[in-house]
């Protein structure tokens, strides 16, 4: 690390936890090292400014994919992440909460970069959906305790990369949003955070996004070993699942899914009409044609000559839902049954998606659009700033253009997306409350304030 950027870090915290006894007397089992990076890349500032601009530079590109093949794929030989799960020194001691509104303070400047859709409020709702799930999970417990902090830590901040390189146009280049920010976190947070956790929840934010895409060149992007597997009765890798489980909670098919699915619609437009998959799944422009169409089904368009299918919002929505439940299992829910909690908390999002999409298909009334324009702004954390105001204007714009018969449909849909908005955030709070793993535990103190945010 350059020692500029090493001097900023040590100075923002009031001591360095992993020299500090835990007072145990159990002899600590032999330490195994774990992979250092063979050089680092040299960035000037780590501000993500800075980062937007320098990852322009296909130089600066390139020490970031080597610093990712040197430091991060070693991970994905499961002997080696084994060692660095189990790499805990008797002297590391627990997260405090001081500690974690440190590392936050530190990711905030990305995090309020993050575009519609994968802003603060995202972020925020992805931190209370990963404490809940670790909070008091009995199979999770069983875990390695630096995959468990790793795992809260990226739960956080896997999408921080959004606030320097659009979400969509990870096809651009070699590298995805996840495996940006592993890069961002581990120089942001090295000598603050232990080796072996920081370099685990890096591996879990590259490794967070499922599909294998095609770069513009069409060469596809290497995919990462997400292979749950048990040393004895401990599983090793949750880090990487703990991590897609709480993005999953926001495209869970409710209220939190709805509004994003609206808004990142938009925002996708708005970056030159990207298509997120190719003409193999949908464009961002055609499908807000049918954001607002109150039905089920999918809908054909011509793009370039060939027909593409694009599911209504509420198909969308439904086919979220769906996937959590499928059996034989998908690579999606593959793991869910394993973590109680996690089979509680999406039980709920199907539960009360399923009725959302009911109400909206089968009721009509005299709808308000300033309850989900309510909705949009508290969702977004940030509600004041510009961004969030153009987005929600052009939502806006959009509902206009649905005819008052669709618009019908959405009186209920809105009332009741408001209701399990707040619900969903007690769920979390509640589930928080009862957390007995230390990361969690220290995390509580925060959870009123972070509520506090995207409710104002």
């Amino acid at each position: 690390m350059l020692k500029n950027i090493s001097s900023f870090l040590l100075a923002l915290v009031a001591d360095v936890w992993y020299l500090i006894s835990n007072g145990t007397t159990k002899k600590p089992e032999p330490i195994v090292r774990t992979p250092q990076p063979k050089k680092e890349a040299v960035v000037p500032n780590l501000s993500p400014e800075v980062l937007t601009e320098r990852l322009k530079d296909r130089a600066f590109q390139l020490e970031m994919i080597d610093w990712v093949n040197n430091v991060l794929r070693p991970l994905e030989d499961n002997a080696t992440y084994l060692a660095v799960a189990k790499d805990r020194s008797s002297k590391v001691r627990d997260f405090t909460t001081k500690d974690l509104k440190t590392i936050f303070a530190i990711l905030e400047p990305f995090i309020r970069r993050g575009t519609p859709g994968h802003e603060l409020g995202h972020h925020i709702f992805d931190a209370l959906g990963g404490g809940a799930i670790i909070s008091n999970d009995p199979w999770l417990a069983t875990a390695y305790p630096n995959e468990l902090d790793a795992a809260f830590l990226e739960a956080a901040a896997h999408d921080g990369a959004t606030g320097i390189q659009h979400r969509y146009v990870d096809y651009k280049w070699e590298l995805n949003h996840g495996e940006i920010f592993a890069w961002t976190l581990y120089h942001l947070l090295k000598g603050l955070v232990s080796e072996p956790v920081l370099l685990i929840a890096c591996y879990a934010g590259a490794a967070h996004p499922h599909i294998m895409t095609k770069q513009e060149d069409g060469t596809s992007k290497s995919r990462w070993n997400d292979e749950l597997f048990y040393n004895g009765e401990i599983p090793v890798r949750v880090a990487v699942w703990v991590t897609r489980w709480t993005d999953r909670f926001e495209n869970g098919a409710d209220a939190c899914h709805l509004i994003r699915h609206a808004v990142a619609s938009v925002d996708g437009a708005r970056v030159n009409g990207l298509d997120l998959h190719g003409v193999d799944w949908y464009n961002f422009a055609d499908a807000l044609k049918f954001v607002f169409t109150p039905t089920l089904g999918v809908n054909v368009v011509i793009k370039d000559g060939k027909e593409v299918k694009i599911p209504s919002m509420l198909q969308h929505l439904r086919g979220y839902a769906n996937s959590a439940n499928a059996r034989p299992c998908s690579p999606y829910n593959q793991h869910d049954d394993k973590s109680p909690n996690m089979r509680t908390l999406m039980d709920w999002k199907v539960a009360h998606s399923t009725e959302l999409i009911d109400t909206i298909l089968n009721t009509t009334g005299t709808p308000d659009f300033e309850i989900f324009v309510r909705l949009m702004q508290m969702k977004s954390g940030f509600p004041n700033s510009q961004m969030t105001t153009d987005t929600i204007e052009m939502v806006r714009d959009l509902w206009n253009h649905f005819s008052p018969e669709d618009q019908a449909h959405w009186t209920h849909g809105f009332e009741m997306a408001t209701d399990h908005y707040f619900e969903w955030l007690d769920v979390l709070q509640n589930q928080i409350a009862s957390a007995t793993h230390p990361i969690v535990v220290a995390f509580r103190p925060l959870v009123p304030g972070l509520i506090a945010q995207v409710t104002a």
